[in-house]
């Protein structure tokens, strides 16, 4: 059921970040997405794998990456939550609206941060019932901005297994096998159902499936666009984990305060709904630009905001066993 938001902060006057790459075109809509891993499973005198520090390190990238207009994050639980909420008025220089869905879990749950307000959120329960899309649409100035995050199954909740005599109809007339496959078929309907709008829309998360499988395939199939890749940045190398976004461990600490990238394959994606003809603002993507906005891989680089990283007492080296993704698009 499609319900109103429920405000989590007050809004007041907005004030954007600024550009350091003078000359280049200014973003129009910007987003970044990570999967900020819980730490359920780490070590139990480690506060959830350091847990404060790395959302303190997430929320660096945040302003380094010039205070996107929207970050989604998933594999959310209450401490977190707090963490995020606790600091969301004050890590730019705007306040961020904090939104998580009625529905949770309370182990691994989406949250969004907005700049600008958000008037509607609603969540789609996918089969198996643990995992969710949280759609937000929100009062952008290029005009009303759906935004779609999820983290669908993985091995751990039977993301592989068959998806079995109870397998929507839906998905058994799309071809699913499998009960991640069906989750993407119930997403990208979902989105197709709601996105009643004329501007671009963008679905983000952790898909837990490669490109060129038939989950990646149910949103590029539509014709919605692997940002990642469409920006001309480079498939993921699994030798050198450059363009990898996943495969970093994460129940033992010791990855997490390592600088080395120990990723291997991409999972994580941002993909593009186009804007329809008649829409003011239409999408083109803008190319990478350090740690700034553009289009590329997110919190790509151990942490840059210390002389060095590592084991305590130094600075945490990464914030998630994931490596995030971000958009940056001008209008056209």
């Amino acid at each position: 059921m499609r319900t109103p938001r429920l405000w989590v902060g007050i809004a007041v006057a907005l004030v954007g970040c600024g550009d350091a790459n003078l000359g280049a075109p200014s973003p129009s809509i910007t987003l970044a997405n990570l999967n900020l891993v819980h730490g359920l499973f780490c070590p139990p005198d480690t506060d959830a794998c350091r847990l404060p520090d790395r959302v303190d390190l997430m929320l660096e990238f945040v302003r380094a990456a010039g205070c996107p207009d929207v970050v989604t994050l998933q594999e959310i639980w209450p401490p977190s939550a707090d963490l995020i909420e606790a600091r969301a008025g004050d890590v730019c220089p705007f306040p961020y609206e904090v939104v998580l869905g009625e529905i949770r879990t309370d182990v691994d749950d989406e949250l969004v941060l907005s700049r600008y307000p958000v008037e509607v959120v609603e969540q789609r329960p996918l089969f198996g019932r643990f995992r969710r899309v949280l759609w937000t649409r929100i009062a952008h100035p290029t005009g009303p901005l759906d935004v779609y995050s999820t983290h669908l199954a993985s091995g751990a909740d039977g993301g592989p297994n068959p998806c079995g005599e109870d397998c929507p109809s839906e998905c058994r007339a799309a071809g699913a096998e499998t009960v991640r496959d069906c989750q993407a078929v119930q997403m990208a309907e979902f989105i197709e159902r709601t996105h009643d709008v004329s501007a671009a829309a963008l679905a983000a998360g952790d898909f837990n499936a490669r490109p060129d499988s038939f989950v990646y395939r149910q949103f590029t199939d539509r014709g919605w666009g692997d940002t990642y890749l469409d920006a001309g940045n480079p498939e993921c190398d699994p030798a050198t984990g450059i363009g990898c976004t996943s495969g970093r461990e994460s129940e033992r600490l010791h990855e997490l305060e390592s600088p080395e990238l120990n990723v291997t394959h991409r999972i994580d994606f941002v993909f593009l709904i186009p804007a329809r003809p008649e829409a003011s603002c239409q999408p083109v993507l803008l190319p990478a630009r350090g740690l700034g906005p553009g289009t590329q891989l997110w919190s790509e680089v151990p942490n840059p905001f210390a002389p060095a990283c590592g084991p305590l007492p130094e600075p945490i080296c990464w914030a998630s066993d994931h490596t995030g993704v971000q958009v940056a698009l001008g209008c056209a």
